[in-house]
């Protein structure tokens, strides 16, 4: 009997025990959730507690040692009535998914018509890049300028000036015919007069613009004249200038020229594509937080069409479009594996297509070896091989 109640009393200890460590875990999770609470209030303040005492920085500061460090310890001790709320939350989602689906639907249906305008905005190209560069230009106006209304105006004056620069210079190092003469058919030598005359005065036009433009540029940045309302700082600077260089037709015909340069195999000749994918991403990315800096601002109309025009509208349409193109050439060559370093170094001969010495090559199920960039080529025309006429036959 005494060994009985001995059990007896360890057993009703040990539950005396649980139950005041559970009591002690409930009262520190509420503990928790009030300090939580108390610690998100500075957010909920009129124009915001923590940038009237010390700027957005030390929002900025705030948010990233304050958050992780509440999530952290309500991940820790979580109060009882988080996990019914989780539940009931699944609950209504499991309920509301088909009334969803059905006016997922309807909207849908209605917003047809706005996704055929959008469509076309996009269709003209020159018109559509520039309202989204005034309007990056006008919002960094707005948050980074304190004073110069002009200055999106002058930036963005003074970037096409470059382009057209730019677009000289390409255009002469691009030119194959240096003749002033036209002739009146392809394999004639005999000269028009009038087209010939036309052609030479439009070549010293565009000469003389050049120069007089560089001119002037020089004069005004050296001599300053004329630029009281222009005070850009490095922010706006690099930020706007960056926009445009990632957004203007010039510079995104340019830019997969500069990365071919660099010989990059792991790209596998696929440079227009990833510049295609990167540039729209990065216009994007600098795009979405403009968006609640302007709302901060009370600049809601300004927010609002940044955030249709620059982020659902060429996010959406110019960006996906291009991560399509993207996965399309990925997914096309996914069949085949990458040639070895020892294969291609036992291999020593060129690709077939383009005769081109191989660094890296995709190998067919014939045990042929491609550049990748003219394997794809190939691939859009026809599914057999190149070489033996074989189709592609995978195991």
């Amino acid at each position: 009997m005494g060994m009985i109640s001995r059990v007896r009393g360890r057993i009703r200890s040990d539950s005396f025990s649980k139950i005041h460590n559970n009591k002690s875990e409930d009262k520190l999770a509420n503990i928790v959730w009030l300090i939580s609470l108390v610690l998100v209030l500075p957010y909920w303040a009129p124009r915001g507690l923590l940038v009237a005492l010390g700027g957005a920085w030390l929002m900025a500061a705030y948010t990233c040692l304050v958050l992780p460090v509440l999530i952290s310890a309500n991940y820790r001790y979580p109060a009882r009535w988080y996990p019914a709320v989780a539940k009931l939350v699944r609950r209504l989602a499991r309920r509301l998914r088909a009334p969803t689906a059905c006016l997922l639907g309807v909207l849908k249906t209605a917003y047809a018509p706005v996704d055929r305008a959008e469509r076309l905005f996009l269709q003209m190209n020159n018109l559509s890049t520039m309202v989204s560069q005034l309007l990056i230009f006008t919002a960094c106006d707005r948050l980074l300028v304190l004073q110069g209304r002009l200055t999106c105006l002058y930036s963005l004056m003074f970037y096409n000036v470059v382009t057209y620069s730019v677009n000289y210079v390409k255009e002469i190092c691009t030119k194959e015919d240096w003749s002033p003469y036209v002739n009146v058919t392809r394999h004639s030598r005999v000269k028009h007069l009038a087209m010939s005359a036309t052609k030479i005065v439009l070549e010293w036009t565009k000469a003389v613009t050049f120069i007089v433009t560089m001119t002037f540029i020089l004069l005004t940045l050296g001599l300053e004249q004329g630029l009281e309302y222009f005070r850009p700082t490095t922010l706006y600077t690099l930020i706007t200038g960056t926009f445009y260089l990632l957004s203007e037709k010039t510079f995104l015909e340019l830019w997969p020229l500069a990365l071919s340069a660099l010989k990059l195999e792991s790209l596998e000749g696929m440079e227009v594509l990833y510049c295609g994918v990167w540039s729209r991403a990065i216009t994007t990315m600098i795009a979405v937080p403009l968006v609640p800096a302007l709302v901060w601002h009370e600049r809601f109309r300004l927010a609002l069409l940044i955030l249709y025009i620059c982020v659902i509208v060429h996010g959406r349409h110019r960006l996906g479009e291009e991560l399509m193109k993207l996965n399309e050439a990925q997914g096309s060559l996914a069949r085949f594996r990458r040639a070895t370093a020892d294969e291609i170094s036992t291999l020593e001969d060129v690709c077939a297509v383009c005769l081109g010495t191989m660094k890296s090559a995709r190998v067919t199920p014939c045990a042929h070896f491609f550049h990748a960039d003219c394997l794809r080529k190939c691939l859009a025309s026809s599914d057999r091989c190149p070489i033996c006429v074989r189709e592609y036959v995978f195991c």
